[in-house]
């Protein structure tokens, strides 16, 4: 393998530094592309399921809205699961783009479905190519980004996908109200961001590390040198190298033994700890059920429930801009999600207890003010979860893994995401009709104080760090 030095004489690295700015917006653009996609295509639904029927008169039952929207997140593990080795071995370009393609056939097969049956199967296709863009996408972006942005540019992704969910229960509302029951052209206008992110995964690099693992050092190095200043180009270079090389013989062992290394075997806790805990903060009950909430508990109608899911939806994603644009690399990770966790944890049970309240009068009769209240709350709980929780934990998932098992602990991290929102979804509407808002949310602050303590335990620190720094401070950990 030549080295950093003797590849880059051959190359223009002035021309390349002045097309820093251009990656730059690139990597912007996927962040953007990739997270929107996901986000639409995961929250369309909600506003869909209250009035969904396919023989015109019967509406879907809890248990069916479940398995309906948990289809997505079965076909999510699947990708995930698949997603990280064919990046390795393909490249990540493309990857997201056979994911992209693969979730536009779902989203088709959503819209026209003829029965429950195909609706739940193209659910789960769908499904499968969100989880190869959801492993890739921050994957790709955190190997492309240089250390001093990748906090920011990786949540670009998290964040978007945030004002996407927005996005989609702005659309929803507004086709909830010119023609109410469409809930077909719902799901039709899931298709734009689809078509956007397959349009800008033609038009970007693959990523150094991807090229390095194949031989491609020529590729390597344009790309370092495209996306960062020379001194870390080069120190990513020779990173990289030794990661994957094995600077010594005990890192040839850690290869051979996988994730049975002690070290890697905690930095695999750590990402699936991560992953699960996101999703057992309850966020994706909010997300996906909102307007069923509002329907079975709080007593609005169908199509006042949709409009009320948008406000609850803004402030989701103005707290995901600003934790994830404007803190991510200005705090550090740590503090960032404790004091995240602390807050959700708090206002779970202040949810709790507004069920509680509302729970006292009989169905239906409760007084409006404490609706209000309790919406008002999981507003609050919103801001600690998006604006904090959600944004570090994504941007940990793409940090922790060092480059030698970067694509199957990826993997590995976002198949326990999608298999905790996987059993919370399918779970959820039951566990609302049995225990009733109070437990259900009592539950999730309980998972929360577990979540603090393993944050305090065990998450490393990261910001400012190149990832390789970040590898090397893992083994010594464990050693």
């Amino acid at each position: 393998m030549d080295s950093f030095n003797d590849i880059a004489k051959t190359m223009d690295v002035e021309r390349l530094a002045a097309k820093r700015r251009r990656y730059s917006t690139l990597m912007v653009f996927l962040g953007i592309c990739g997270g929107g996609m996901y986000g639409y295509v995961t929250v369309v639904l909600s506003g869909a399921l209250i009035s969904m029927t396919f023989d015109g008169t019967h509406t879907l039952s809890s248990l069916e809205q479940g398995i309906a929207t948990a289809g997505l997140l079965l076909g999510a593990a699947v990708g995930s699961l698949l997603g990280g080795s064919l990046a390795d071995n393909l490249g990540r370009k493309k990857v997201i783009l056979v994911g992209g393609v693969i979730v536009l056939l779902g989203c088709l097969g959503c819209a026209l479905a003829p029965n429950y049956a195909v609706f739940v199967v193209s659910r789960v296709v769908l499904g499968l190519g969100a989880g190869f863009t959801s492993c890739v996408v921050p994957m790709a972006i955190g190997e492309l980004a240089p250390a001093a942005k990748r906090g920011t540019l990786v949540s670009v992704n998290s964040v978007t996908i945030n004002i996407a969910q927005l996005l989609a229960t702005v659309v929803n509302a507004a086709i909830a109200v010119a023609a109410p029951g469409n809930w077909r052209l719902m799901l039709w206008a899931s298709i734009v961001p689809v078509i956007l992110l397959i349009a800008i995964t033609l038009v970007i690099c693959d990523t150094p590390n991807y090229f390095m693992r194949h031989g491609m050092d020529t590729e390597a190095v344009r790309v370092l040198l495209a996306t960062r200043d020379r001194e870390e180009a080069e120190e990513t270079y020779a990173d990289t190298v030794a990661s994957l090389r094995g600077a010594s013989e005990g890192d040839a062992q850690a290869k051979k033994e996988g994730f049975s290394s002690p070290w890697l075997r905690r930095v695999l806790i750590v990402g699936i700890g991560l992953a699960v805990m996101q999703q057992f903060s309850g966020i994706n009950a909010i997300n996906f059920f909102a307007p069923k909430i509002f329907v079975d508990t709080l007593g609005f109608d169908a199509t006042n429930s949709i409009l009320l899911a948008v406000p609850v939806m803004l402030v989701s994603a103005v707290a995901a801009i600003f934790g994830g644009l404007f803190l991510i690399d200005r705090v550090d990770r740590r503090p960032n999600l404790l004091v995240g966790t602390a807050g959700m944890v708090v206002f779970l049970f202040v949810i709790a207890v507004c069920y509680h309240l509302i729970s006292r009068y009989p169905e239906g009769e409760a007084p409006k003010s404490l609706a209000w209240l309790l919406i008002a709350m999981m507003m609050v709980y919103l801001l600690f979860v998006q604006g904090s929780v959600c944004q570090v934990t994504w941007l940990l998932i793409a940090e922790v893994f060092p480059s030698s098992v970067r694509g199957a602990g990826m993997a590995f991290s976002i198949i326990a995401m999608n298999a905790s929102a996987l059993i919370l979804t399918v779970a959820f509407p039951p566990l609302l009709d049995v225990l009733g808002g109070t437990g259900v949310f009592v539950l999730f602050g309980v998972i929360g104080i577990i979540s603090f303590i393993f944050v305090e335990r065990m998450v490393p620190e990261t910001r400012g760090k190149t990832l390789a720094q970040i590898e090397q401070e893992a083994r010594e950990r464990a050693s």
